[in-house]
Parts: C-alpha cells; structure tokens; sequence
C-alpha cells in the first residue's frame, strides 16, 4: 500500500528550515520519496495509493517520550497503591496511556522502569499489534540501592558487585536499556516511600557503584538512563559514563557543566514541575518546597542550554498530573528555558532517536527511514503549542490517528 501525504511543509529533524511544499510518499513502512510541489496539482487518481490533503499542514517526525513510566497511573501518587493492583489491571491501564500517547503523535518512547517489570509486557503486546502505542524500550525493572527511590519500581542492591550482577539479571530479562536510581527524588509527594517521608535528591549510590552498573550495560549493548537529582548524582553519573542524566532539577551549573564535558544527554523532564505548581489541595510545605524546585529546575535546565548540553525529551508520565501526551508540553517548556524552537523539536525528534540509538531508523523524515510522522495544523515554529493538536499521525507508514 502506498500513501502520499501531499502539500506538507516539512520539518525533517536534520535542517534549520523548513521546506516545502512537498509530497511524503511512503511504502509500506518507508519513506520511499520526498519531491517537491505536489501531486494535488495535477488532480490525477493515484491507483492503489492513499493520498491525503496535506495542504496547511506541518510534518514532522515522530515525537519520542525519552522517559516514560506507562505502567504508572497519573492520578496516584502512591506507588505501594498502584503495586497493589493486578497485573492484569495495571496492563489494561499501562494500554490506555500507551494509545493516548501515540494518538498525541508519540511514536516510540523509552520505558524508564516499572512495577513488577509489567512493562517488558506492554512492550511486548505493543510489539506484536495486541496493544496500540509507542513502539517501546523497556528497562522494565531500575536498578539501585537498598530502601531508595526505586524500590518499589526497581531491584535493590549494595556496592559494585551486587549491583553490577543485579545489572546482568535485568539485561538477561530482556531489558533494552538500563534504568539507574542514583539519587533520591525530589518531590511534593513521597513516590516510592512510606506515607510522611520527605525525600531532597540526595545521593543514593557512590560514583564506583554507578560505574560498575555502565560496564556491565555498555559491554552487553545497553544505553544507561540514571535518575539523578542533586549535583552531586548528577556528577558522579556523568562521570561513571551514563547515556543519559535524568531531571538534575536541582543540579547547579557546575554539575551541568560535568554533563557538558562527558558528553552526556540531560532528559530535563520539564513537565513535573511545571504540572506540580498548579495541583489542588498542597500543604504550605509543599507549596514552598514546589518554589524551590522549581527555581532550581529552571536555572539548571537554562545552564544546560547555554551550555550547549545535548537534550531530550523526556515527560516522566506516570507522576501525578503528567498524562502521556505531554511530549508537546516538554517542547513548549524547552523552548521557555532558552531553546530555539527548532531545536526544542529535534530535541523531540532527532536527538531523542540519538540518544535512544535508533537515530538510523527514525527521528527524521528522510528517504528510507521509517515512516513516523506527526503533521499539524499551520507553522509549529511560531507556535510550538500547534503540536498539541495533531491532525495525521502515521507510525511506521500506517495511518493511526487522521482527520
């Protein structure tokens, strides 16, 4: 089946312009041409094609959710309430948000750990056409210490060894990436821990036990994610060689310069925040504790563009008000904390597929990549709040959400 996506303007994730008007034609799941003007022109049928009026629209490629926690409910802030469910009630729900993500133009996400590892299944069901979602990453399970943030998403272990045989368990359970907790969160809400405990971003594992954690990752062809909140988590994960920091919400700009010079992608996760200063019902507490962070996160998210730190996006759905379609408000905010718009968009696009390792199958629209596309109404570049409002999205040249 052939499908032609005719008259778009077109921001492929590579240029720093736009182009068009252009015609997409994809076969099967690729990118097969990308020709200029359009075939509407000439009004002649297109047998066996599906051509779809493209004329005042923008494609893009694909968004990509760099943090994801599906398996999580948006509308729970307990952990230990959500764990108490059935699988099979986690599942369905891990579904819905799967389906709302794509239907927002999310084509792929990485999965950054789950209760019970649920969403190696989800993974798998999304892989095999059973359930409608992202096409999906998983590290199923984090890795980190006794008693810290991850415990009740992630396996628990003490000093190098323990955690570097925990890193072999999870990659021989199929994950695709692995997720570290080096820190504690920094949060309104006690997410993972026991009702009333406060928790401030503080180190939870030492520079040699993250390492220890990247060795045995990278020897066997994993990219490492690492949860990381204070400076000092933030320097000693970059130090010990991770793919990717986390949130460093409240990282100071010597700890983002860390980032810089090792190369490291930072996923901000800008959402949390930004959702947190509007929920009903905070304590005076949490309403000066929302203050803090949220001051912190925006210097260190602003130091990291200044600084030229490669960036992702990443929505960290799952938490409480963060819903799975949020990779629109990640753009937004990038873009707020000092991003060009068209790199708040690659940071959704290409560099996210960078990062991911996937950036030679997708994250661009290029001819032979597979065919993900997000198109939207008018010029997201001046206004990247277009991208909320998708009118096509195609996943691997099929058709999942249009007009």
């Amino acid at each position: 089946m052939r499908t032609i996506v005719a008259g778009v303007r077109l921001i492929d994730g590579v240029a720093d312009a736009p182009r068009g008007p252009v015609d997409l034609v994809i076969d099967g799941d690729r990118i097969t041409e990308i020709r200029p003007g359009t075939v509407l022109a000439d009004g002649a049928p297109q047998p066996d094609t599906l051509l779809i009026d493209g004329r005042g629209w923008t494609a893009l490629p694909g968004l990509i959710d760099a943090h994801a926690h599906y398996t999580f409910d948006p509308t729970e802030g307990s952990l230990q309430a959500i764990a108490a469910r059935s699988d099979d009630a986690i599942l369905a729900a891990a579904a819905r948000h799967a389906e709302r993500a794509l239907q927002a133009g999310i084509t792929t996400a990485r999965g950054a750990g789950s209760i019970r590892g649920l969403e190696l299944v989800l993974r798998d069901r999304i892989a095999a056409g059973l359930v409608s979602g992202p096409r999906l990453l998983a590290a199923g399970l984090a890795v980190g210490a006794p008693d810290g943030h991850g415990s009740a998403f992630g396996v628990e272990a003490s000093g190098p060894m323990a955690l570097a045989a925990a890193t072999h368990s999870l990659i021989d359970g199929g994950a695709d990436v692995v997720k570290i907790v080096a820190s504690e969160a920094a949060m309104l809400t006690t997410t993972g821990h026991a009702p009333g405990r406060l928790v401030f971003g503080r180190p939870e594992l030492t520079e040699d036990e993250i390492r220890a954690i990247v060795e045995v990752a990278h020897d066997w062809g994993r990219r490492v994610m690492a949860h990381a909140q204070d400076s000092e988590s933030v320097m000693r994960c970059a130090r010990a060689g991770v793919d990717s920091v986390e949130h460093a919400w409240l990282a100071d700009e010597a700890a983002i310069e860390v980032i810089a010079a090792t190369g490291a992608t930072l996923v901000p996760t800008l959402g949390v925040t930004d959702v947190n200063r509007s929920l009903p019902g905070l304590t005076p507490v949490q309403r000066e504790r929302q203050d803090l962070i949220e001051r912190r996160h925006r210097a260190s998210a602003e130091a990291a563009v200044r600084l030229g730190v490669p960036l992702a996006t990443g929505t960290d759905t799952g938490e409480v008000g963060v819903t799975a379609d949020h990779v629109w408000r990640e753009i937004v905010l990038l873009e707020a904390h000092g991003a060009s718009p068209v790199a708040a968009i690659r940071a959704a696009t290409s560099d996210a597929a960078r990062l991911l390792g996937i950036g030679a199958d997708t994250g661009t629209i290029e001819v032979g990549k597979q065919a993900d596309i997000l198109c939207v109404a008018g010029d997201p570049l001046t206004d990247l709040g277009r991208l909320s409002q998708p009118r096509l999205v195609i996943q691997a040249g099929r058709v999942v959400r249009q007009p």
